[in-house]
């Protein structure tokens, strides 16, 4: 449930928007004669707005108009006629509008295509490609000054779980040097979606324009793939698996995202966001997972990148009227709580260095584990010193390089476990440190104490030379008394105190739990000289993280586990920060203490 609201993934349009007068406001929507696009026209309408009817066909578009006439009688609505694939359709179509009126209260860029087959537009772009991002980038960037002329206005770009399949590939957009695949396609242009809102936001926040990323869910009274067959959707069932297991919508519940990122007064003032079910999207790198937002869909260097691949294709510049100063981008917080709000956004990047590798290692006790990093990020284990762990399995994986040469390995083991695993292998020195997380039964009534369970094993890598200025890892006290400020995002900070051995205080500067405040328990160890590893495990959430700091980046690469915000199984979070020491009694300029 979103926390500053009541509104779920259950919520509808109209529930979203009850209260609120949109007299006077007028929206453009693209798509708007079927599905989504109708019904958040449909919804707008209701609440007084007029609207824009963007379509591709003028007989859909005026039965659409007349299907939502017959519900919200004296409805106003306009049927424009545009056709994404060709940019000659949207430059007519843009200034047109352009022509007809002196401002946009916002604009939703909702149609598309999905996972069809191979086709190319009017100007020959892969049609996914070109139809739900490049046409869409085209028109949004030629009204730019319409929605700042209607500031405070917003932008809405749906984008998709789907994204999650690939990301834009800049070398090749269009498949001309490798095999189409419908899904990749899709995937590409969703994330091409999002990477446009990401900076159409950072570049136009300053004329009180704001611009965010939606994935509807999947709802089942669309049109958007009937076209597809069961063996359509096979590839992506594979990829995906728990995707058969996503809540279905319809399409009140579908559009209630769209109109909650568009109108509502919760937003006023945020952008740059992934939305999903009335919420913010939680950062989750896993791509066989099928929701959370896709770290590259808020990768502000990509994103760039994929702006300047569009201008050039479209043939248009788009000068911004402010540009961000920072390449850091404002990520949303997990939509189950705002107790992990933008953690995400600064972590470093996952690599795949150890994929095809096998680890033997030798633990503290000359037991012995082994770590197979098999492709597609899962890891096959033999010998974890776990707390209640089996002798063997496989999980999903996630590695970071956290430090130069250090790589922060989390073992992603099954949520019914209640069980994790961080790994530190520093390359360098061969040494390793294990730390195994538990969480207690959730039977278990709730008591002011942590209910997780934290273990820790060094071990070091056989086959390997130890030498002897690398000593193995090991509990330190060199952090104590240290005090901090962590920048999770430019829109999350926090401060940590690192008190004793035994515990660390931390309080929210700036963000959703900004002066929230507590004590936590805390380790610190040692892994080598400007190197080491900090865990805390919370008291009044079920929740663990385990972070490796770099001294000399001033940089945290983490992950924290739990069931915050009441999840029934715990949740991987990845997490990380830059950081500055404080030496004195004062904070920065730009933090306001509560």
């Amino acid at each position: 449930m979103n926390a500053m609201t009541n509104f779920n993934r259950d919520t509808t349009a109209d529930e979203v928007l009850a209260g609120i007068d949109l007299s006077g406001k007028v929206y453009l929507v693209t798509g708007a004669s079927s599905g989504l696009g109708q019904e958040t026209t449909r919804a707008l309408a209701l609440r007084g707005a007029s609207v824009i009817m963007a379509v591709r066909s003028r007989e859909k578009g005026e039965a659409a108009a007349a299907a939502i006439r017959t519900n919200v009688p004296g409805a106003a609505l306009e049927v424009r006629l545009v056709d994404l694939a060709s940019l000659a359709s949207v430059r007519a179509f843009t200034a047109a509008i352009a022509a007809s009126y002196d401002r946009l209260d916002g604009i939703v860029a909702n149609a598309g295509v999905m996972a069809i087959d191979h086709a190319l537009t009017a100007d020959g772009f892969e049609m996914q490609f070109g139809a739900n991002h490049l046409g869409h980038f085209l028109l949004v960037n030629r009204l730019a000054p319409l929605l700042e002329a209607g500031a405070p206005s917003r932008l809405v770009v749906m984008s998709s779980g789907a994204h999650r399949l690939h990301n834009v590939d800049v070398a090749d957009p269009n498949f001309r040097d490798k095999p189409y695949d419908r899904w990749d396609a899709y995937g590409q242009s969703k994330s091409a979606n999002a990477q446009f809102a990401l900076l159409f936001d950072a570049r136009h926040r300053d004329k009180g324009v704001r611009a965010f990323t939606v994935a509807p869910g999947i709802i089942t009274d669309t049109n958007l793939h009937h076209h597809l067959t069961q063996e359509d959707f096979a590839p992506l069932r594979r990829r995906q698996p728990e995707v058969v297991n996503l809540p279905r919508k319809r399409l009140a519940a579908g559009a209630a995202t769209i109109v909650w990122a568009l109108v509502h007064p919760a937003l006023a003032g945020q952008g740059g966001r992934f939305l999903e079910d009335c919420s913010f999207s939680e950062v989750n790198p896993d791509p066989r997972l099928p929701n959370g937002v896709m770290p590259w869909a808020l990768d502000h260097a990509h994103a760039e990148a994929v702006w300047s691949l569009s201008e050039r294709l479209v043939g248009e510049s788009f000068s911004s009227s402010s540009v961000a100063n920072s390449l850091t981008s404002t990520a949303g917080p997990p939509s189950s709580s705002a107790v992990a709000s933008g953690l995400s956004v600064n972590r470093q990047a996952s690599t795949d260095r150890l994929q095809g590798q096998t680890l033997q290692i030798e633990l503290d006790g000359h037991d012995e584990a082994a770590l197979e990093f098999r492709p597609n990020r899962v890891l096959s284990w033999r010998g974890l010193p776990g707390l209640a762990l089996g002798e063997s399995g496989t999980c999903p994986v996630d590695v970071v390089e956290a430090a130069p040469d250090v790589l922060l390995i989390i073992a992603m083991l099954p949520a019914s476990g209640r069980e994790t695993m961080a790994i530190v292998l520093d390359n360098s020195t061969h040494h390793v440190l294990f730390v195994a997380s538990q969480l207690a039964d959730a039977d278990l009534p709730f008591e002011r104490k942590t209910r997780v369970t934290q273990r820790f094993t060094t071990g070091r890598l056989l086959g390997q030379p130890l030498t002897s200025h690398s000593p193995a890892p090991a509990p330190t006290r060199d952090l104590i008394g240290t005090r901090a400020i962590y920048r999770y995002s430019e829109d999350t900070i926090y401060e940590h105190i690192y008190l004793n051995t035994h515990w660390y205080s931390y309080q929210c500067l700036k963000g959703m739990r900004r002066g929230d405040c507590g004590t936590d328990e805390a380790s610190y160890w040692k892994i080598r000289d400007d190197v080491y590893v900090v865990t805390w495990r919370e008291i009044l959430i079920d929740l663990a993280a385990t972070f490796v700091y770099d001294m000399e980046a001033h940089r945290s690469t983490g992950c924290a586990w739990g069931t915050p915000g009441g999840l029934r199984e715990p949740r991987h979070i990845p997490t990380g920060a830059l950081f500055e020491k404080l030496n004195d009694a004062g904070y920065p300029a730009d933090i306001e203490l509560v």
